[in-house]
């Protein structure tokens, strides 16, 4: 009887602290993320079947089980150019400036540390009111993957997210309100890769099968489960991506399809070419995302630069990457 009133009350709680809890004011893409590196950027954001790419615990952990060795390296955007209002350009582009991703690698294991949002959005109203988010999540990442012996491999991404929601507004009324609000999360991620014989490869990426945040003042949030295929293709210096990924948003209208393309072409043993586009699935121009970049390699080191430009509101959009890794055979 006595266990029996305690869950009465427990769940009299949790339905009374919802009723009153709000959505939390994050994008819809608040937990998209962007390229893990500029390698990554330059192809552009192709990766579902590259076994040569470090960036597989983002695109698909099962080619981390063809990875060997250790691998070190961290990425950051280095510059934005909009036309656009901070505000607008934060629901396009919601990761933000400075530094993105770190990751070590060893053998088919990575840990990896991302910022999937760091922007702050400001709304306002003709009447004179006006609403302010400042929105921080980062992701950490710990991702394997294992082959068998006919070169089929499975991946595996459990990620932890953490973040702070900082808001405030002055109603029609000109009565204030602020707010800040801490999260704690989590995601499970499953992916495969299949081997088709000279260097083609087909990889599947079911991201966010559970994927969860709870706010401390907002409602818990549901991440958007996304599916993305692609086929790669290795040849000694070439490598060629083509990815597909469709994106379930919970809320709100942005483009849900999209499509992938980007080719490496080394010159040597030295200088790397890169280039890429995407597209979501009307193929227009207004909605290409051009990308190119560069790397310089030495030994185990190697600095890569990416450059990607859109257009947000038919306003140009840029963005620039800088990544550096060091590895140890």
């Amino acid at each position: 009887m006595k266990l029996r009133t305690l869950l009465l009350v427990c769940g009299a709680a949790f339905i009374s602290q919802n009723l009153y809890a709000g959505r939390a004011p994050t994008q819809p893409n608040s937990y998209d993320g962007i390229a893990p590196t500029a390698r990554a950027m330059a192809m552009g954001e192709a990766g579902a079947a590259q076994i040569t790419s470090k960036d597989s615990f983002y695109y698909n952990s099962s080619a981390l089980a063809y990875m060997s060795g250790a691998h070190a390296a961290f990425s950051a955007v280095i510059m934005r150019k909009s036309a656009q209002q901070p505000s607008e350009t934060a629901k396009f582009d919601p990761a933000g400036q400075g530094l993105t991703t770190v990751f070590l690698i060893k053998d088919s294991g990575v840990l990896a540390w991302q910022a999937l949002s760091d922007n702050t959005i400001i709304k306002y109203n003709p009447d004179g009111s006006w609403e302010k988010a400042e929105t921080y999540i980062n992701a950490i990442t710990f991702a394997a993957g294992q082959k068998n012996d006919y070169g089929f491999s499975i991946g595996l991404n459990l990620t932890y997210l953490y973040g702070k929601i900082g808001e405030s507004r002055l109603d029609s009324n000109m009565k204030p309100y602020s707010n800040i609000a801490s999260g704690n999360g989590f995601t499970f991620d499953l992916s495969f890769l299949f081997p088709a014989g000279n260097g083609i490869y087909f990889g599947l990426n079911l991201k966010n099968i559970a994927g969860f945040m709870f706010w401390d003042d907002y409602n818990t949030e549901q991440l958007p489960f996304t599916v993305r295929t692609g086929v790669g293709y290795v040849y000694r210096g070439l490598a060629f991506d083509i990815d597909y990924d469709r994106k379930f948003y919970r809320f709100g209208d942005l483009q849900e399809s999209n499509f992938y393309m980007g080719v490496e072409q080394y010159l040597n043993s030295f200088i790397v070419l890169r280039a890429g586009v995407s597209s979501d699935e009307n193929f227009t121009s207004d909605t290409m995302k051009y990308s190119y970049g560069l790397a310089f390699k030495l030994k185990g080191y190697e600095f890569s630069f990416a450059s990607q430009q859109y257009k947000i509101n038919n306003s140009d959009f840029s963005k620039y990457v800088l990544s550096f890794n060091a590895s140890v055979s």
